[in-house]
């Protein structure tokens, strides 16, 4: 409306209306750095990688810590359960990298109750050596979804057994078959989404597929009771139960599997049962990683609203002003 150019007026809301240079001068962004690699005889720092933000006032007593790939980078980002703003942000994921970016807020580590994350070796490491009178919580969601995934292999094997069996013969129409009628192959694939959902969700036809299903390949019908006993142990109405009685039925899934003969699943009880006392965590309070996966999308968003990344630290300065 103004004639005015896009780069001259981003221009001038970068150099100009931002704030940005005149923090860059002051020495107020951009001066939290951590040595990444040091010269063994002299002690000369060879290499240095940049803390974008480390705010001690946005540590509390839950913290959530996840990856995030910006740009072509990868970043390890720690937000604040309660209050959903970002506490440190870094491009690292080693374990000695991180431990020196939260040098920046280790005034406020030591109020830090709870910690969740994924099973990442390095997460887990990471926050049993910083924080090691807190709770450290498995994302439920991390779980649930390995579950899902062997619930999903099962299914894809079944898929590939019924289409091997199929004879290369072109394919002839039946008198009197509807053209609407599904094919075995074509019903499993369209369990994919079914099986997602709860048995009480489902729709009539969902019903009379997957009755089908499961009549004609009983594994999948096991499969998918597993799948739902793990969520259902996993349901909001257990927080707080006692810790026997929550720990007896996770054995009971357990011995549920074995007797089950899935080879799916046996990675996933094996996982279960290594990291099961950071997996019952959950239940003391129900923690997860959902405020940890908001801030990642919400960083998805203004990435799709830039377009991208085109001057990779302005955007993180913004980036730091938006969400800590």
């Amino acid at each position: 409306m103004f004639s005015i150019k896009p780069k001259t007026l981003h221009y001038w809301y970068k150099h100009e209306l931002s704030g940005y240079d005149q923090e860059v001068a002051a020495g107020t962004w951009g001066e939290k750095k951590i040595a990444v690699k040091v010269a063994a005889d002299t002690g000369e720092v060879l290499e240095e990688k940049p803390v974008h933000i480390a705010k001690e006032e946005n540590m509390g007593t839950h913290m959530t810590i996840d990856e995030k790939q910006i740009g072509k980078k990868m970043y390890t980002i720690m937000t604040n359960a309660q209050t959903d703003k970002i506490a440190l942000l870094t491009p690292t994921l080693k374990v000695d990298e991180l431990s020196k970016a939260i040098e920046f807020v280790s005034a406020k580590v030591s109020n830090v109750k709870s910690v969740s994350c994924d099973m990442s070796p390095s997460y887990q490491k990471f926050c049993r050596e910083t924080f090691p009178t807190a709770n450290i919580v498995i994302d439920k969601f991390h779980v649930v979804k390995h579950v899902m995934d062997a619930l999903q292999q099962v299914r894809r094997k079944i898929k590939d057994t019924i289409i091997t069996k199929i004879k290369p013969e072109a394919k002839k129409e039946e008198p009197g078959k509807e053209e609407t009628e599904w094919t075995e192959a074509e019903q499993t694939e369209r369990s994919r989404y079914v099986l997602c959902k709860m048995e009480a969700e489902w729709e009539n036809d969902e019903k009379r597929m997957m009755s089908h299903l499961f009549s004609t390949y009983p594994k999948l019908q096991k499969a998918y009771e597993l799948t739902q006993k793990i969520r259902i142990w996993y349901h909001k109405k257990n927080i707080k139960k006692h810790e026997n009685l929550l720990e007896i039925e996770l054995y009971q899934w357990c011995d549920d599997v074995v007797a089950s003969k899935i080879s799916e699943f046996r990675a996933v009880r094996k996982m279960i049962e290594k990291h099961q006392d950071n997996i019952m965590n959950y239940f003391k309070e129900g923690q997860t990683n959902a405020k940890a996966e908001n801030m990642n999308g919400k960083i998805q968003r203004f990435l799709a609203n830039n377009f991208g990344i085109k001057d990779r630290d302005f955007f993180l300065y913004r980036l730091s002003k938006y969400f800590s």
